[in-house]
């Protein structure tokens, strides 16, 4: 069956852990890791009697909950397609849009469709991103850990430092999160530490500087989740529906969705104003020419041959560039 919508899932418990049990990426990753018979959800969905007994990775978007006595339903969004109704031994206790990561195990009674599966467990998405990340960086001693120092006067440079384990990992985390609830103080401390978690993930797999994510989301919702401009820009990055679309971003008031659609809608305008050039190459020229592509859109950029002459452009880049210099230590 190429496309498959499954309605009900039985979630069995497990010798090893509590069926749908969420546990923290490094757990996460160690269960992954012993796993030998993982495979694909595509594969699964595809002939899922031949893979009874293997164990598959499921990355979602948490649509809803729904009690069902001593179960919750976790009601998720595959990102290979469809829907799954997971039940849930333990109480769960998020929002919709939350982007999770699951191992789940195919059982016995799928022979021609994914009605039997078994949740091993699961984690959040924008956690297991940072994790991977400084486990990363952690496993090279021999070259130069990297993260973003306040920028020269000609260039926006990335100079060796920065986290080396797990602990100092988690030690930024709670200072952008203290920060992020110190820009909204609305925001719930879990909320603040999404939002942190997800800065730091995305903007290292995307090489974008945490402090100009910041200073972008800053200028654009002051953190507001919920913020929706008189144009119909949505959610923390004010991402146009379109653009969103484009980047994946199924629910621009997830703040995970937005900050990752948000990070990849700079990183491409940073691409695409500068001619690619490496982080550390990029002047503060690049940098004010992809603010104003993310603000007015490429395409005003290349008419005008720079920064638009447009009052809310012009004032959104020196907002922006002002609240980073800020940020990084440099500027008033």
């Amino acid at each position: 069956m190429k496309h498959l919508l499954v309605t009900w899932i039985l979630i069995l418990a497990t010798t090893r852990v509590a069926a749908a049990e969420l546990v923290n990426p490094k757990t996460y990753l160690g269960l992954r890791g012993r796993q030998t018979a993982i495979t694909t959800a595509e594969n699964v969905t595809r002939d899922p009697g031949a893979y009874v007994g293997s164990v598959f990775e499921v990355r979602a978007s948490l649509l809803g909950l729904a009690n069902q006595g001593e179960f919750t339903s976790l009601i998720v969004k595959p990102d290979s397609g469809g829907s799954l109704i997971i039940q849930a031994r333990e109480p769960v206790d998020d929002s919709p849009g939350a982007r999770i990561v699951c191992l789940v195990q195919v059982g016995p009674g799928c022979s021609c469709s994914l009605t039997d599966l078994t949740m091993v467990c699961w984690t959040y998405e924008s956690e297991l991103l940072a994790t991977e990340a400084a486990l990363k960086s952690a496993t090279r001693p021999s070259e130069p850990r990297k993260s973003y120092e306040p920028v020269s006067r000609h260039a926006v440079r990335r100079e060796s430092s920065g986290p080396t384990a797990s602990s100092e990992t988690e030690q930024l985390v709670a200072i952008y999160a203290n920060a992020v609830k110190g820009f909204n103080k609305k925001l719930s401390k879990t909320q603040a530490e999404t939002i942190a978690r997800s800065i730091l993930g995305f903007g290292s797999k995307y090489s974008v500087d945490p402090r100009l994510v910041c200073a972008v989301i800053l200028a654009e919702s002051s953190f507001r989740i919920e913020a929706t401009s008189h144009a119909g820009a949505q959610g923390l990055g004010q991402l146009m529906p379109a653009t969103a679309a484009s980047l994946g971003v199924s629910n621009p008031y997830d703040p995970v969705e937005n900050v990752y659609g948000s990070i990849r809608y700079i990183r491409g305008m940073l691409d695409r104003m500068s001619g690619n050039k490496s982080w550390d190459e990029l002047t503060w020229n690049d940098l004010a020419l992809a603010l104003a592509a993310y603000n007015a859109g490429p395409g005003a950029v290349k008419k005008h041959g720079g920064i638009p002459p447009y009052k809310e452009t012009q004032n959104y880049v020196r907002k922006v560039t002002s609240i980073y210099r800020k940020l990084c230590g440099t500027g008033q």
